[in-house]
């Protein structure tokens, strides 16, 4: 188990290669559940194309997972998030806010569920999401991606009925107000004290 405070890195594992490595902050690591924090404007690493370019999202689906690709640095988004995933989840629950700290949705990402490393945690993200606003209306998220990963053949129709039945499983928590709905968030903040995380210089971290 990691300790408050602790940094840590979140990488994302697919078909045998880290794509994606978030430094983390760990906020709560218990056998219920794992909470990490990562602050907007954070260093990551993200993929490129070969000569160094992010890989944009608007490509289409199945060109941007074909073309040859390496890790290269990138940033964080402009918002900061707090990461709450149940023990063998197959979510998380992603708190919002935005630099000013105003807090602005939660946001449902399915994925595998965590692995814990000796740097921390692996996952892979499963596409499809979900959004629940302040107002506490929900939707889908990136269907249409989904749709295309499963004709591309990354998913059998199977596996992504899987995908769908898991974001239901959330949903169930977030309409029954289970943890992590049984509090509110929007005024938590991390903790000054805490080191900023960093991504290490070496390549171990950074191969499965």
């Amino acid at each position: 188990m990691w300790s408050s405070g602790d940094p840590v890195l979140l990488r994302y594992v697919h078909y045998g290669r880290v794509s994606r490595v978030k430094p983390m902050t760990v906020v709560e690591d218990f056998h219920e559940h794992v909470v990490l924090f990562i602050a907007a404007g954070s260093p990551m690493k993200t993929r490129c194309g070969l000569d160094g370019v992010p890989l944009r999202r608007d490509l289409p689906y199945a060109e941007r997972f074909a073309l040859p690709w390496r890790l290269c640095d990138g940033i964080w988004s402009s918002y900061s998030v707090l990461m709450l995933t149940p023990a063998g989840a197959g979510h998380s629950f992603w708190a919002i806010w935005d630099e000013e700290w105003a807090f602005q949705e939660w946001y449902v990402n399915l994925q595998l569920p965590l692995q814990r490393t000796r740097f921390g945690f692996d996952t892979a993200d499963n596409v499809l999401d979900l959004v629940i606003e302040p107002d506490l209306t929900w939707r889908w998220k990136d269907e249409h991606e989904l749709a295309e990963a499963v004709r591309v053949g990354r998913f059998t129709p199977d596996e992504a009925e899987a995908v769908r039945a898991e974001g239901h499983r959330a949903l169930a928590m977030f309409e029954a107000r289970a943890w992590p709905f049984d509090r509110d968030w929007s005024g938590w903040r991390p903790d000054p004290a805490w080191p900023k995380p960093k991504l290490p210089a070496g390549p171990a971290a950074y191969e499965p």
